[in-house]
């Protein structure tokens, strides 16, 4: 049996209302602790009745009692005050430091049936989510309640990242201009975009900022896309351009068998996506900051309507023409840059600098923004749970990816409700 589950039952109390020790005296739960993540007993200072004397103290759950042993507890310390051993199957006797045996529980036929028959469901279960039959008209309003925490819970761990960086650049900016490019490669390309920031560094950026061709030269150079023998006048011209910059600034481009086309829309092929990155650090004269002191919602979205050069318009790929069309970033487009490029940064900066209005305003921008449609989001809204703003998609994202995925419907409110409890808190 899982301990996690056991865990479950201990903590919301989901026990029969008579209990007794495997020792035959009566056994009142009055309160089952606080639960314990780090190392040490699961759960501290609770208080239990056996007979009719009150103990205050830890409680240690296993699946088998035998387990004790097997974890070495009888070493240490830290157990030694341990009031209650919460067990599924009791295979062996425990005894107590001083060789007295240990208050135990046996949790196997204490608590209702149904509740473990609905929890083996949700664990074998290998649809799109594990409650994916289950869901029902109340889940929606849980996970909407819910949604502020996890978006945090999101902004949390994308923050990381950006704290990882500015650990290595030592610079708000660089950091910025470095997630700003990774947001142009949209999931399948963050990656080479990200690489391609890198080994053209901010303060190079600048140094040509004047110069959209120029810019343009460095991060085609860099990219590895021009060729070693381009054929038409505009890729020649950015070759022999680049070729200047790489002298001048020792620059050493990436391999192009970094970047990925296969099964992305022509419009999101990495070829138009660094024109469109060119023209966002020529507009913003390679000041990235700019953007964090814009509270206009629609002043960021026009921002990032970006127009790939004129050669684009004739081509999505180095030498292969293509009907006339604009090439330009589409709001859906402008809108994930601003949901995960700027809201992750504003987020990060504001709790690095202990500036809770940046942070705030992180929660705020999502808000305001409408929520991505991708396969998650189209999974959900066939289950009847539709994000009415970017706030509330990020949220389903994070459910989706931390929670469903990993099978933490004990963690989930969601979950636990289906399961029959909700939280306390």
């Amino acid at each position: 049996m899982n301990e996690q589950f056991l865990q479950y039952i201990w903590k919301y109390r989901l026990l029969n209302p008579e209990l007794h020790t495997l020792g035959g005296e009566r056994l009142t739960v009055l309160h089952p602790g606080l639960q314990n993540t780090d190392g040490g007993p699961d759960f501290f200072n609770a208080r239990i009745r056996i007979n009719e004397t009150v103990w205050a103290g830890n409680v240690e759950l296993h699946s088998r009692s035998s387990d004790w042993i097997r974890h070495r507890h009888q070493f240490d310390r830290a157990y030694d005050n341990v009031i209650l051993h919460v067990v599924y199957d009791n295979d062996q006797e425990i005894r107590q430091k001083y060789k007295a045996v240990m208050p135990t529980l046996v949790l196997k036929n204490n608590f209702p049936s149904a509740i473990e028959d609905r929890y083996t469901v949700i664990m074998r279960n290998h649809l799109w989510i594990p409650c994916f039959n289950l869901i029902n008209g109340n889940t929606y309003n849980i996970i909407k309640l819910w949604a502020p925490s996890l978006v945090t819970e999101r902004l949390h761990e994308k923050s990381g990242f950006i704290f990882r960086l500015l650990d290595e650049y030592t610079d708000w900016d660089e950091v910025l201009y470095i997630l700003l490019a990774s947001g142009f490669g949209f999931r399948i390309n963050a990656l080479p975009f990200e690489l391609l920031a890198r080994s053209v560094p901010l303060k190079i950026i600048r140094r040509n900022a004047d110069s959209l061709f120029r810019l343009e030269a460095l991060f085609y150079g860099q990219s590895g896309l021009i060729g070693r023998n381009p054929r038409d006048k505009y890729r020649s011209s950015l070759q022999k351009e680049y070729l200047h910059l790489q002298r001048k600034y020792g620059l050493k481009p990436l391999k192009p068998s970094l970047w990925k086309w296969l099964r992305l829309h022509p419009g999101n092929f990495p070829d138009i996506r660094i024109s469109q990155l060119a023209q966002c650090m020529f507009n913003c004269k390679a000041e990235p900051r700019y953007l964090i002191d814009i509270t206009d919602i629609k002043q960021l979205e026009d921002f990032f309507k970006l127009k790939a050069s004129e050669y684009w318009d004739t081509h999505y790929r180095f030498g292969k023409s293509s009907g006339r069309k604009e090439k330009r970033t589409g709001m859906s487009s402008a809108r994930l840059l601003l949901i995960n490029s700027l809201a992750p940064f504003l987020f990060a900066y504001g709790s690095a600098r202990d500036i809770s209005p940046f942070s705030m305003r992180a929660i705020e921008l999502l808000e305001s923004l409408e929520g991505e449609e991708n396969h998650d989001t189209r999974m959900w809204s066939t289950l009847g749970i539709r994000a009415a703003n970017a706030m509330e998609s990020q949220a389903l994202i994070q459910l989706k990816r931390n929670y469903c995925d990993q099978k933490r419907c004990l963690e989930c409110r969601a979950g636990l409700k289906l399961l029959g409890k909700m939280p306390l808190q």
